[in-house]
């Protein structure tokens, strides 16, 4: 029995009304090589069980920081203020992501034990997953495919720094508290009987953190004037960082794979100038912005990903109201309408949480299309907190990823 237009335009956006499709909309819907023949028994064989894989996808950034920063010596280690309720909001997640999601990227991850929550879900079968380490933040998770290969690259771009010279020691310090972890990018390849796909996932500085004490100890130092990284600072190593991503991905990329890159870049991407610069560097390795350039049409000046949780500059910010306005009829969680734009009066508030996917290529042993990119707010049901009705301060980014044979 053959696919109807219905199905295929519910698997490829469920918030769709097929009463108001068009034959050409669901063709456009899809990735398509310069040369390849559209059609609708095209697009109808990259749904079908007998030559496609369907992968739904979650990046999602999981306000589960918990993290102990070892400074150098003599100056004492720093912990960081923890999230609320992180054990039972990260086995909350867990058992979401379990029944699901075929493949997930997290970020904020910061410690063993935030990610051993998550994984409880599986029970004493855990499954296919990747870590990229203590102060990494990044951890990948795929329960349905094995994991082929994996690497992992440290920035070397971290944050603003300053060097102390105490005569016997010399040692650098920072303001900026990603100065001191692991942030980097987390390559993993996933294995499906149709062929592989690259995940290259990411968590990108954001700078301060260390609150007005340590800055008063650390100006202590004759002569010091040390300050965090101010916006354009910021700007400038998160751009080298994209620098450093881009060229770890030309290691480690195989041509014949289909490449994506997801994370939270901590770049405005609702802002034109900001988006311009990140977007031209991925366009050099045929990466595109699946939100914002992709076949839906979105508010480009909307579609933001974070909440303002504690900037005290600004108004507390306890659920997504003037980050997402909520889509009728998304399945009892909230769902954003991207035609609708939103805004916020926090400049800590942005699209941050972005997903890029290499454009089609002959070379690629295999078609990747993607439902429409949504934002996500996972409401929690049962909580104590009567302000943390949300696991996170972050909006997840999902999709289903379809991989399906090439055809003549």
């Amino acid at each position: 029995m053959g696919i109807s237009l219905r199905q295929l335009a519910q698997e490829m956006d469920r918030f769709a009304q097929p009463s108001v499709l068009k034959v050409s909309d669901l063709i456009k819907w899809h990735r398509w090589n310069p040369d390849a023949r559209r059609s609708c028994r095209a697009v109808a064989r990259r749904h079908s069980p007998d030559t496609a894989v369907a992968i739904r996808f979650l990046t999602y950034n999981t306000y589960l920081l918990r993290a102990t920063l070892k400074l150098p010596a003599p100056l004492t280690d720093v912990t960081l203020h923890a999230k609320p309720e992180i054990e039972n909001r990260a086995r909350e997640l867990g058992r979401i992501l379990r029944t699901e999601y075929d493949l997930s990227c997290l970020y904020e991850i910061m410690e063993h034990e935030q990610k051993s929550h998550i994984l409880e879900a599986w029970g004493e079968t855990p499954p296919g997953h990747i870590f990229g380490g203590r102060l990494s933040s990044l951890l990948t998770i795929s329960p349905r495919f094995p994991i082929r290969r994996h690497a992992r690259h440290i920035f070397f771009a971290r944050g603003k720094s300053y060097d102390i010279d105490l005569g016997l020691t010399s040692f650098k310090v920072s303001l900026d508290s990603d100065f001191y972890a692991e942030k980097g990018v987390l390559f993993t390849e996933i294995e499906t009987p149709l062929g592989c796909v690259e995940i290259y996932s990411t968590h990108l500085m954001f700078g301060g953190g260390l609150g007005e004490a340590a800055q008063d100890v650390l100006n202590i130092v004759p002569g010091a004037h040390m300050t965090p990284s101010n916006a354009d600072e910021r700007l400038q190593i998160e751009l080298q960082q994209i620098d450093e991503l881009i060229a770890f991905y030309n290691e480690q990329h195989l041509p014949s794979n289909v490449a994506l890159v997801c994370g939270d870049f901590n770049i405005d991407a609702s802002n034109e100038r900001k988006y311009e610069l990140l977007s031209q560097r991925f366009k050099s390795i045929n990466m595109r912005d699946v939100w914002a350039e992709g076949p839906f049409q979105n508010e480009r000046c909307g579609g933001q990903t974070a909440r303002n949780d504690d900037n005290d500059r600004y108004p507390k910010e306890r659920n997504f109201g003037n980050a997402c306005r909520p889509l009728m009829g998304s399945f009892g969680d909230l769902y954003c309408d991207d035609t609708q734009k939103t805004t916020s009066s926090s400049d800590c508030v942005g699209r941050f949480d972005l997903l890029l996917v290499q454009d089609p290529d002959p070379a690629h042993d295999c078609n990747l299309d993607l439902a429409r990119v949504r934002r996500r707010g996972f409401q929690r049901q049962n909580t104590t907190d009567s302000q943390q009705g949300f696991l996170s301060d972050h909006l997840g980014i999902e999709t289903t990823l379809y991989m399906s044979q090439k055809h003549t």
